[in-house]
């Protein structure tokens, strides 16, 4: 990485940066002409004599002359302004492209870290500096050349016209310069070391926060939060009081700016003045100087604010690469070349010495063969080198000393397109990517496009422009909409193979039910899989046959009927009878709607509603304002949350004031009618629901689809025949409402849907609809158990050479021997090395090697 930042700029931009240089000096002439036409103007047009005059074989009287001038001088500010508009245009691309290239060099760089560098620094001090500490380093790539050679180039065009009326004239216009051009910088450098200490201490703040957010539940298991809200507003502190002494500093600075510039037309007025007396400068000549001086403030204040910003960018650049150019990074060509290596052989660790593992653990002097197609166990509790010897073996990390062979190939020297996809390592810490549970599965094959998407129109010419830039800025070219998953390796011919195999993964390391139940509470796009859709609707349809026609199950459930009232279900549901379109749209939002809004008002709805409201609000209060924050009865029974009793009373104390209920505002008569709309009739009873409120209710829903519905995209009528995409799986093939009176109604009523998905054959489908299922951030979504098998089956897609397994399943459940069984089974004749704190799974593989304190204390196979 280049130490200087303006050795970065001149070796990646040399060429555009030059091209600038050309056009700004196109425009030094222009702008010395724009300054010399009003003095033109005034003293030969205006009060000149001796026309007409010749010009180009033209004759121009006074006036004529005049306009000839005045349009030349309107021609010129066009031609002036349009190369500005130009070369503002292009360093404002070029700073882009040079910002889009430093980005990229710099997340290249945090995948070239080896691993015990990233003990040293954490996330919230590197995601600040690509992110937000170098976007002014991209903003000032662009005028790096540009800027001081414009606005140098035009302040000697202007400086020199000054000189052209009078050089006493000119001295004046310079005499504030070189006080300037002193004390400036002397003040200036204060500053810069100021700067450098608020972007390390905002770091650290953004590393602290990052730790907090991490780490809150521990925050609020210890209550703690009274000490980091301490430490934030201790080091909030120590960032104010170097802001407060940078903005002292700075505003001097520009003080001695501003005084210094309006000191030189003091000079002006009284030596300018006194020439205009004396005859020795005309009226004209001394009015251009002024203007030219006007003009000469712009571009010396554009000088000083590029030295203010050459320091500062200085700064952050030579903060970034003090930060992503470590000594032992790893070579570039490691990461981005595509040679693949087959690894053959022995798995041989020489005389390996490593340090730099978790919490310092450090590794002696380990030698070790574990013979191609040996399932190993590497023995040792956590802190004897285990995880470190078995990263040592997947070349996640390097010896100090020594070395790691796989068939005589040095893992230091192979790239990571051979490690990658030739060792599947699972650690005791997994990562899981923000994403679908497909994606997570499919990771660990998608190396590098294999089958390019066809384009055309507008598309292929977008992709074009993408390729483009991307070659500018030294971005790869990867497609990110191509087929990336590679098949092959995968040991399969398609999507649909690949599908089934990683579905009999899923089954054998007993995850696939997990994902099953997932698939229930997933939704689908019919749009992506009608035969799917089709078969939940018959499947439907068979199940409502069974409940309508067993008496013990139509006890359990109440299913959709538009002409009934259905007293499990919400309020909500009852009267819209719909769903929204949009699945983050809730049916609390629904009343919010204009359409809905106006609906409600013109049945008289919206007022019944609100009585309700006020009814569950005051009941709500009577059972709920005493109960103690820790007691857990308000947030299972009550509709409202500790937050919104307080708004609700006020609400409440309005309506029964007779003076001031209309008072209530139109968010107020909302939230009374959203929270009314809450109610379960069958679980709350709050008396709220009587028989002719039920069928007022469905008299309403009837003209609520004739009128809103009907008339727009918003909603989709809840349709037997028909399948409604904003809602789960499992509610689609039920559609209805377990009885919420009868406890065992919901565990019984899902016994039988899953009855009946099995005699469907359903339940694969519905497998395949839990791969769309959204993990959350970094699988937090998902249990513990379920994202290390998750990460398991990752890394046995890849059919590598080598699986290595770091403390998963090591227990000696039943569970646990099975899964060891068939993970032996999966590996069979290639190498496996299965890490395990203890030697309860010892007997079960060929070889164990136990460690201790960072040596081995015993190796070799079973039998010795």
């Amino acid at each position: 990485m280049e130490k200087s930042l303006f050795r970065f700029i001149w070796k990646f931009s040399a060429r555009q940066q030059v091209y600038i240089l050309l056009i700004t000096v196109l425009s030094y002439p222009v702008s010395y002409v724009l300054l010399e036409l009003p003095k033109l103007i005034v003293n030969d047009a205006v009060q000149g004599d001796g026309f007409p005059r010749e010009i180009g074989g033209f004759e121009f009287d006074q006036v004529s002359y005049l306009f000839l001038l005045c349009m030349t001088f309107l021609g010129l500010v066009v031609l002036s302004n349009g190369l500005k508009l130009y070369i503002n245009v292009y360093k404002g691309r070029l700073g882009e492209r040079m910002l889009r290239r430093l980005r990229f060099e710099l997340f290249q760089r945090v995948l070239r870290f080896r691993l015990p560098h990233f003990r040293k620094v954490s996330s919230g001090e590197i995601i600040p500096m690509i992110t937000s500490e170098v976007e002014d380093v991209g903003g000032f790539i662009g005028e790096a050349f540009a800027l001081p050679a414009y606005q140098g180039g035009m302040l000697i065009v202007q400086l020199g016209f000054i000189f052209m009326q009078d050089p006493l004239l000119g001295l004046a216009a310079i005499s504030s310069y070189p006080i300037q051009g002193y004390v400036i910088p002397k003040l200036q450098k204060k500053v810069i070391l100021l700067s450098r200490q608020r972007v390390k201490n905002v770091r650290l703040i953004a590393d602290k926060v990052g730790e907090s957010i991490s780490g809150v539940p521990e925050i609020h298991a210890n209550d703690a939060s009274a000490w980091h809200s301490a430490d934030i507003s201790d080091r909030l502190y120590q960032n104010f009081k170097i802001r407060y002494e940078i903005f002292n500093r700075k505003y001097f600075i520009k003080f001695l700016n501003n005084f210094m510039n309006q000191l030189t037309p003091f000079f002006f007025y009284l030596i300018g003045g006194y020439l205009v007396i004396e005859g020795n400068l005309s009226i004209g000549a001394l009015l251009a100087v002024i203007a030219a001086y006007k003009d000469l403030a712009g571009p010396w204040k554009e000088l000083l604010a590029y030295y203010q910003l050459v320091a500062d960018v200085d700064v952050k650049y030579q903060t970034v690469v003090e930060n992503f150019d470590p000594a032992d990074i790893y070579p570039v060509e490691r990461l981005i070349s595509d040679e693949k290596v087959e690894l053959q052989g022995d798995l041989v660790l020489s005389n390996v010495t490593f340090s730099g593992g978790a919490a310092g653990q450090e590794v002696y002097d380990i030698s070790m063969t574990v013979p191609e197609g040996t399932d190993c166990i590497v023995v040792g509790p956590d802190g004897s080198g285990r995880s470190e010897v078995l990263q040592l073996a997947a070349g996640l990390v390097s010896p100090s000393s020594g070395r790691v062979d796989i068939g005589g190939q040095n893992l230091e020297n192979l790239t990571a397109s051979t490690l990658g996809r030739e060792i599947a390592y699972v650690g005791g810490a997994v990562h899981i990517w923000s994403g679908t549970i497909r994606e997570n599965l499919f990771y660990g094959l998608r190396h590098r496009p294999l089958v390019t998407v066809e384009r055309k129109g507008e598309s292929l010419h977008d992709y074009k422009r993408r390729l483009l830039e991307a070659k500018e800025t030294r971005n790869p070219t990867y497609d990110i909409s191509a087929v990336w998953d590679d098949f092959e390796a995968a040991g399969v011919a398609n999507v649909e193979e690949l599908d089934t195999r990683a579905l009999d993964l899923l089954k054998s390391v007993g995850l696939e039910p997990d994902v099953y139940r997932l698939g229930l509470q997933s939704r689908l796009d019919p749009a992506l899989n009608d035969r799917f859709a089709e078969r939940i609707l018959a499947v439907r349809a068979a199940l409502g046959e069974r409940i309508k026609g067993d008496p013990r199950l139509e006890g359990l459930v109440e299913l959709w009927d538009k002409n009934k009232f259905n007293s499990s279900a919400s309020i909500a549901e009852n009267l819209f009878f719909a769903v929204p379109n949009d699945a983050s749209f809730t049916l609390d939002q629904v009343p919010e709607l204009p359409e809905v809004r106006a609906f409600l008002s013109e049945t008289g709805l919206d007022e019944r509603l609100q009585e309700a409201g006020l009814k569950v609000a005051e009941t709500m209060l009577e059972l709920f304002a005493n109960v103690s924050e820790d007691s857990g009865l308000l947030n299972t029974y009550s509709f409202l949350t500790r937050e919104e009793l307080p708004e609700f009373d006020r609400i409440l104390r309005i309506s029964k004031s007779a003076a001031q209920k209309s008072t209530l505002t139109q968010a107020d008569k909302d939230r009374l009618i959203s929270l009314a709309l809450k109610v379960v009739p069958a679980r709350h009873r709050l008396g709220i629901m009587t028989d002719e409120v039920q069928e007022r209710i469905i008299a309403a829903r009837h003209n609520f689809h004739d009128k809103v519905v009907a008339e727009s995209d918003l909603f989709l009528p809840i349709d037997p025949d028909v399948y409604l995409p904003p809602l789960s799986v499992e509610d689609n093939l039920l559609f209805g409402r377990p009885r919420v009176d009868r406890r065992d109604a919901r565990q019984r009523i899902d016994a039988v849907i899953r009855a009946m998905v099995e005699e469907n054959h359903l339940r694969e489908p519905i497998v395949y609809a839990g791969f769309e299922y959204h993990v959350g951030v970094s699988g937090s979504r998902l249990s513990a158990g379920q994202r290390r098998r998750l990460a398991l089956v990752r890394a046995l897609l890849k059919n590598a050479k080598v699986t290595i397994l770091d403390d998963i399943g090591t227990g000696m459940s039943d569970e646990d021997v099975a899964l060891r069984a068939t993970l032996r089974e999966i590996v069979k004749g290639r190498t496996l090395l299965f890490g395990a704190p203890s030697h309860g799974p010892s007997s079960e593989f060929s070889m164990k090697i136990t460690l201790d304190q960072g040596r081995i204390v015993q190796s070799g196979d079973q039998g010795a």
